[in-house]
């Protein structure tokens, strides 16, 4: 047994899987070759010292004593021999599933067989790892999936330069681990490789597609021209003078990414349009292939349908005879008629939602981008350039399949919160609106700060006040209504919680450095809640109070003092009464903490 690999504990993980027998060898000199010795289904052979591997086209793959590993599986072919060219590629997402799981590190695909990594968006891609397929014969055709993985070796100890490690990238990982990983997520992956659901999955990671690449052919000719896109039996289609080429598994070597690309990509219109385009096909699965009737006629419903739920997304109205649309938009299309269709929903209401998310979701895409650009600028920088704003859409794009799960799981959360907050304010007789204090925090003498800010400046200005004031209002249950630059709407259900939220917001803006001082208005009352806002004269009275507000402290309305009434740790002082425009003379009360005794 290998002094490295514990074949007891990975077969123990295995049990429920189709692996029932994986066997570990100390020494091997090719697990592919051993395999297809007698490729039945489900067989799989691990070491960590492969002393005569192959990649494609006959290379030499030898893995190091205990550095690295080499695992072949052998699985079942489609049944369809037209997806056969696509197996190797669906390998290579089941790698990239397995490492990311396990380590979360930046992985991409190179078409056909490699498996890249990096350890940040400033950095190029390396070769982690390499794959090949080796199909058999017979009544029931298997295909020997070789994975060779590099995992600890140090940079003096790879093959070539354009290799890495997951050691070298930042991850220390065992072996053990990363087998049971990568063999589980072939098992996943082999059950849907007769269907195309995986296809997209591999076009949104192949760092491949967009690329401007080379293809040798046989003998010393040679392709050059832009990776187009994948085709459906896995071939890569390259942009030739002479229109689009497949090119197949096995025949074609391009060049690796990043190796052509113009320096400054911005000077050139065109290529700066096809690298927008190369990214939102990776975002969305696929190319733009579809008219809006085409949309409609293959999800089964009418063009004007599709026209009022683009619409109502917030999306740019495109014209019927153009091209900008993608399967994923029949996939949206046919699950919101779906809904309609089984009477879960109207018509009406699923426009209301669509609007909705449109809304929510284009300040979530901006906000979100704006943040990994930040990360990614220089911070003796004066703005964004074209290199820094390609870096940061890449990233952006790589870590988008993280935050879909996030995205679902806080939206499911938040569901949860505003469904128990429905059901609270329900009442046996119907009343408008819903009882809630409301307050508006805001930041001190902003415009006079702006003219003496640099943009980087005010950007960190706001930035840092967004984030003291989400962290303020989640720890104490209230909700943030909207943001404004210099201003914060919140609510709460309740006067303690709202007025704790005052008061730290006054604390913590006095403990920054950065954020000036601020004031905060309270009311308390019913208000409309609507889309996510709140409406009525409650809202309006938390408004004023804040601008007749003194920096630093807290106004409220009468409401709020008599619902404080008593309470040892706050001290309500009354005003003389004050004129708001829009509400007229009433009563005002200065806020502030009792002195512990």
């Amino acid at each position: 047994m290998s002094h490295f690999l514990d074949r007891a504990e990975i077969n123990e993980r295995l049990a429920d899987s189709p692996w029932q027998d994986v066997d570990v060898a100390p020494e091997v000199a090719s697990t592919n070759d051993e395999l297809m010795r007698d490729a039945r289904p489900w067989r799989a052979l691990v070491t960590d010292n492969q002393t005569q591997g192959r990649g494609r086209l006959d290379r030499s793959w030898v893995v190091p004593p205990g550095r690295s590993i080499a695992l072949s599986a052998t699985l079942p072919l489609p049944q369809d021999p037209a997806r056969w060219g696509w197996v190797p590629l669906l390998v290579g997402v089941a790698v990239r599933r397995a490492v990311r799981n396990l380590t979360g590190a930046s992985i991409g695909l190179k078409w056909p067989n490699d498996v890249l990594a990096r350890p940040d968006a400033r950095q190029p891609w390396a070769k982690l790892a390499g794959i090949l397929c080796n199909a058999t014969g017979g009544a029931t055709p298997t295909v020997v999936a070789g994975i060779g993985i590099n995992v600890h070796q140090e940079l003096d100890e790879l093959p070539i330069d354009a290799a890495t490690s997951l050691r070298l990238i930042g991850h220390d990982v065992r072996c053990e681990d990363l087998v049971v990983g990568v063999l589980r997520e072939l098992a996943i992956v082999q059950q849907d490789w007769d269907s195309t659901e995986l296809d997209d999955l591999y076009r949104a990671a192949c760092v491949t597609i967009s690329q401007h690449v080379r293809v040798e052919l046989s003998g010393d000719d040679a392709v050059i021209g832009e990776a187009m896109d994948i085709d459906a039996m896995g071939r890569l289609v390259v942009d030739t003078p002479g229109g689009p080429v497949p090119h197949a598994v096995g025949d074609v070597i391009h060049i690796r990414p990043g190796d052509h690309r113009p320096s400054a990509p911005d000077s050139n219109p065109q290529e700066r349009a096809a690298f927008v385009d190369s990214l939102e096909q990776r975002l969305l699965g696929g190319p733009r292939t579809l008219r809006r009737e085409d949309v409609a006629r293959e999800a089964g419903v009418s063009t004007d349908e599709t026209r009022r739920l683009w619409r109502a997304l917030g999306f740019v109205n495109a014209r019927d005879e153009d091209v900008v649309f993608t399967e994923a938009d029949v996939r949206a299309m046919r699950a919101v008629d779906r809904s309609v269709r089984d009477g879960e929903l109207d018509e009406e209401t699923v426009l209301g939602l669509a609007r909705a998310v449109g809304r929510s979701t284009d300040r979530l895409a901006m906000w979100s981008l704006q943040v990994i650009t930040d990360m990614i600028v220089d911070s003796d920088s004066l703005g964004v350039d074209s290199r820094t704003a390609r870096i940061a859409a890449e990233r952006a794009v790589e870590v988008a399949d993280d935050l879909s799960p996030l995205i679902d799981y806080v939206w499911r959360r938040s569901l949860a919160v505003a469904i128990s907050r429905l059901i609270a304010d329900s009442e046996p007789e119907s009343h408008i609106g819903v009882t809630r204090t409301i307050g508006f925090a805001d930041l001190v003498n902003f415009t006079q700060l702006v003219r003496q800010l640099t943009e980087r400046e005010l950007a960190a200005l706001v930035q840092r006040f967004e984030a003291l004031a989400s962290d303020v209002i989640a720890a104490h249950g209230g909700a943030i209504i909207k943001t404004v630059g210099d201003e914060v709407l919140f609510s709460h259900t309740t006067v303690e919680g709202a007025v704790a939220i005052a008061f730290d917001l006054l604390d913590q803006a006095a403990a920054d450095d950065l954020v000036p001082r601020m004031r905060v208005g309270l009311a308390t009352g019913r208000v409309l809640a609507r889309l996510g806002d709140v409406y009525g004269n409650t809202v309006n009275r938390a408004a004023r109070l804040t601008g007749a507000a003194a920096p630093g402290t807290v106004l409220a309305d009468t409401e709020v003092a008599t619902a404080l009434a008593g309470r040892s740790d706050v001290r309500a002082v009354a005003r003389e009464a004050i004129h708001l425009a829009g509400i007229g003379q009433i009563t005002s009360w200065v806020l502030s903490r009792r002195a512990a005794n």
